[in-house]
């Protein structure tokens, strides 16, 4: 062992890299919360795992992909679980996603000099919920059709670009075998290159600005201290072994547990195939669509509901440089943000209920 050791150590300085992995310090306050975004990596690695297990049986084909998707499902050993973990993962990406979001703009680690940190993380954001809009489509089933031939319809309410819009991504005036193909290489060539390079970039700043102000390691004082085991209740304690060796895999096991769990008791269902002339009575997106489904359902004008839509993610951009006019992290501190959130949060579960009622208790939910 010691021969390959030292092999690896003359080429790569392994050892180097090992001692700056574990010299970094956890800020005291840091707690399970702040492991969310690791846990929504992971579910992005199952997702990446379980995706590529099943283009080797999926066909991207109008006519043979429902058929592709119901052979998975019930001739390919295992073909359902790793369909079932493959969506329960994706809704636990998005859950853990906005999870982080609202914990990071709950604490402030958008602030100088974290800006460029926070814009890829909603860059990301936006990607992770395209993956849902063109993997839904993807089984060629009823209501992956019909919700495809909507999504792809809403741009159409554009001045001037939304007719093109339409067409580029639906391939041609409607919706076929075109429109699948572009869904099925956005779903799995594009963004997952886009997200790796935003992950990337997002992790090296993560490394660079770190959560919270770095210690001076290499002061006199600090060492002396942390030599005496004083200076832990401000800097924390290192990563090693608490963090690396305990926390970290207990979490990356516990996920895994939990969406394999889930998978198991509520696997994956494929409907009826797409009949492009049999409207369905009823078409629901997943979960984390339900507050923009609903919101231009009840909108008369479909452009006003589309300016809604992209106010979230172009408003999620501009928050660090109007909130660095207030220095404080503490959210009890920063009045106005928590007053912002309070609102968009309620404001979007309200309309994520409603997207599960009748058109005509959508926005009343019925109580009134």
């Amino acid at each position: 062992m010691g021969k390959i050791y030292n092999w690896f150590q003359e080429r790569l300085e392994i050892q180097a890299i090992a001692d700056d992995i574990s010299s970094k310090y956890v800020p005291p306050h840091v707690n399970i919360f702040y492991c969310i975004g690791g846990i929504t990596f992971v579910c992005f690695l199952i997702q990446v795992a379980t995706g590529f297990a099943m283009t080797f049986y999926y066909r991207p084909s109008v006519i043979d992909a429902f058929a592709s998707i119901e052979y998975m499902m019930t001739q390919v050993n295992f073909g359902w679980l790793i369909r079932s973990i493959h969506r329960w993962s994706a809704s636990m990406m998005v859950l853990m996603m906005i999870l982080h979001i609202f914990r990071v703009y709950l604490t402030g680690g958008f602030k100088k000099p974290r800006e460029l940190t926070w814009i890829t993380g909603v860059l990301l954001a936006t990607i992770t919920v395209s993956f849902g809009v063109t993997g839904y489509s993807l089984p060629w089933d009823q209501v992956g059709y019909w919700a495809c031939k909507i999504v792809t319809g809403v741009p159409e309410a554009i001045p001037l670009i939304g007719v093109p819009l339409v067409e580029l991504l639906r391939g041609g005036a409607s919706v076929g075998q075109a429109t699948l193909t572009r869904f099925y290489s956005l779903h799995t060539f594009v963004l997952p290159l886009l997200i790796a390079v935003l992950m990337l970039s997002h992790f090296l700043m993560i490394r660079k600005q770190g959560i919270i102000k770095k210690p001076d390691l290499n002061d006199p004082k600090l060492r002396a201290k942390l030599a005496k085991g004083m200076g832990h209740n401000y800097y924390g304690e290192p990563a090693w072994p608490n963090d690396l060796l305990y926390i970290f895999p207990v979490v990356i096991l516990g996920t895994f547990a939990l969406i394999i769990g889930l998978a198991i008791m509520e696997p994956s269902a494929f409907g009826e195939k797409a009949n492009p002339f049999a409207t369905p009575l009823e078409i629901l997106p997943e979960w984390y669509f339900y507050p923009t489904f609903n919101l231009l359902r009840v909108l008369p004008n479909k452009l006003l509901g589309i300016s809604a839509m992209a106010a979230v993610p172009l408003g999620l951009l501009t928050v660090p440089f109007f909130e660095n006019a207030n220095k404080y992290q503490n959210p009890f501190r920063r009045p106005i943000a928590m007053i912002i959130f309070l609102i968009g949060t309620i404001l979007a579960i309200w309309l994520g209920i409603g997207a599960t009622l009748s058109i005509d208790k959508a926005i009343t939910l019925g109580l009134f």
